[in-house]
């Protein structure tokens, strides 16, 4: 006699979902937010607009958000707690010392994050941005900068982070520019090491361009990994547009 199969279970139907270190909520609003993006075409992630908004979501609503140039895409995820620094010259370290004024007397746990954009190669700009990791590393401040970097093959790579943690002992953590999901995992790893005073961070959207780069846009990324993962991406119509 046949033994009938018992029905499947809610336990059972879940359990066929894949296990995500990233929050299904957390997953919707960055598909939200990059469907607000414009353009979301493959090839132009050239910035760090995609994991400044990655990483914006995965601190808390009250840590600060500074702009030391202008990230209006972080804006899409962000309507309290920014800060926006004005300066022709030093903008990082502008944004440093505005950072540091954002977590005086605040709780413990909280931590800054300082959208630096593209670092510039020349002297001046060398000196601005060396000067405020070292004075960062120096005072172990709970501080991660999300710093936009490009390399392309069979060429030297103008700007190396890399050297940062040999010289000021700040660990730099390279993610695709595209790569939504793996921003997200490192800013959680970076945040607990912040919150833990062991001091500074740099996260590197790293573009490759040249052959054997990245051809799928960051949207099309985040779509197939929540498709892999049991959780269907929802459109969200009422969601303005932002040129990053």
């Amino acid at each position: 006699m046949p033994i009938p199969k018992p029905a499947p279970t809610r336990a059972t139907a879940q359990a066929s979902k894949r296990f995500s270190l990233v929050p299904v909520s957390a997953q919707q609003q960055m598909y939200e937010a990059l469907t607000a993006l414009k353009p979301a075409r493959p090839g132009t992630a050239s910035d760090a607009a995609v994991v400044e908004i990655a990483v914006c979501l995965a601190i808390e609503a009250g840590d600060p958000v500074i702009l030391a140039y202008p990230a209006r895409a972080v804006r899409v995820v962000r309507k309290s707690a920014i800060r926006t620094v004005k300066s022709s010259g030093a903008r990082l370290a502008a944004a440093t010392i505005a950072a540091v004024a954002a977590l005086l007397g605040d709780r413990e746990t909280a931590a800054a994050v300082i959208c630096a954009g593209a670092l510039e190669t020349h002297a001046e700009a060398r000196e601005d941005f060396r000067s405020s990791f070292r004075f960062a590393a120096r005072h172990k401040l709970p501080i991660l900068f999300v710093v936009a970097n490009g390399w392309t093959r069979g060429r030297r790579q103008q700007l190396d982070l890399r050297t940062l943690y040999a010289e000021f002992g700040i660990p730099v953590f390279s993610v695709d520019a595209n790569d939504a999901i793996a921003a997200y995992r490192v800013a959680t790893e970076a945040l607990h090491n912040a919150r833990h005073l062991r001091g500074p961070c740099v996260i590197e959207a790293l573009t490759v361009h040249g052959k054997g780069g990245s051809e799928a846009s960051a949207l099309d990324l985040l779509g197939f990994y929540m498709e892999r993962h049991g959780n269907r991406p929802r459109q969200q119509t009422g969601v303005a547009p932002v040129t990053a």
